[in-house]
């Protein structure tokens, strides 16, 4: 049935839209709402209130032209895709419930949502790591290459790469510092050399052989996700969404989500099984160890700084975390050959 296009943010607010959730309305109240991240969208709490009782509902608004990370990525309002035809048919049970309606124009968009907070993974379950694995695995083997080229909107694997360097973070005040001390650290651990072809690496598919791609997240973790059960995790912010390996959200999540004693190698294998099965068939060790390298590399260039700001380097697992990544990365990093 797909989600309901709005043709203004009035009619998204208005009596007849809410209707379609909220019956014999009375009043309603708007409450901004404080977030933190990297994106400079607005969310705001509405309280709908009837004769009987109230209802929560939350509407995200996007000026693209505001939004520092909407203008580096040069987002045109990303987060719909996932209403399109050809995409909204087999992400729909990965967005059940969350979605009302939305409202889109040149410079903005506008997102009605139901109040799914009871259900967001980083207040509860966020150690369920399989269960994440596997619905990121189920999600991933929805897509192929060709159901997402067409989508022009979406990152590209160079898009990812140079997400969030440094010059794009130091942009932002509250990440500046954080964000310097980081990369400082991470060019002091890779050594000159190989921080500089780090640095200036580009046409990345043209220096890797074949590898299959799909939809990806691009920033799958339990702040993003919607924990019904272990069968059942949505995902909700799509803002960050693109065509590329499915390892690069596999290394992501892994990144930023997975607690340092964790062994990672065994969540990588749970994970690919899970994918396999999944899609029906197993990869070669060739385009595997490609989806890995490629994971890998996007995840660590993404993420890798803020990963060694924020770690304690006091701790002895924090810092067996960080060597595996970094001990992984100067893996891929030497076998480059640079085309």
């Amino acid at each position: 049935m797909g989600i309901y296009k709005a043709s203004s943010l009035k009619e998204l607010l208005s009596k007849e839209v809410l209707n379609n959730v909220v019956d014999d309305i009375k009043d309603m109240k708007i409450y901004s709402i404080d977030t933190s991240g990297l994106s400079g969208s607005k969310m705001y709490k509405l309280k709908i209130n009837t004769n009987d009782n109230s209802k929560n509902l939350y509407l995200k608004v996007n000026n693209l032209k505001e939004d520092w990370l909407a203008r580096v990525s040069n987002d045109k309002g990303r987060e719909l895709t996932i209403f399109k035809d050809g995409i909204f048919n087999k992400i729909e049970e990965f967005i059940k419930d969350v979605y009302i309606a939305y409202y889109e124009n040149s410079d903005c968009y506008a997102i009605l949502m139901n109040d799914m907070s009871d259900f967001i993974g980083s207040e509860k379950n966020s150690d369920d790591y399989y269960a994440y694995l596997d619905n990121l695995a189920k999600f991933h083997a929805k897509f192929s290459e060709h159901d997402i080229l067409r989508y022009k909107s979406l990152l590209s694997v160079e898009d990812y790469y140079y997400f969030l360097t440094e010059e794009k973070l130091n942009q932002v005040e509250e990440f500046k510092e954080d964000n310097c001390y980081g990369w400082k650290k991470l060019r002091e651990f890779l050594g000159e050399d190989r921080y500089k072809k780090y640095c200036k690496f580009e046409n990345v598919d043209q220096n890797f052989s074949y590898y299959p791609k799909t939809f990806v997240h691009g920033d799958y973790r339990p702040d993003n996700a919607l924990y019904i059960d272990k069968d059942d995790v949505r995902f909700i912010d799509w803002a960050n969404s693109g065509c590329g390996p499915c390892t690069l959200d596999l290394f992501w999540y892994l990144m930023s989500s997975v607690d340092n004693k964790v062994d990672k190698i065994d969540l990588i294998y749970y994970y690919k099984e899970s994918l396999e099965k999944n899609l029906g068939y197993s990869f070669t060790k060739k385009t595997w160890d490609t989806l890995t390298r490629v994971g890998v590399l996007c995840a660590c260039r993404m993420f890798l700084p803020a990963l060694i700001s924020r770690s304690n380097l006091n701790d002895k697992f924090a810092i067996y975390n960080l060597q595996w990544w970094l001990e992984s990365l100067i893996i891929i990093l030497d076998d480059l050959k640079i085309k």
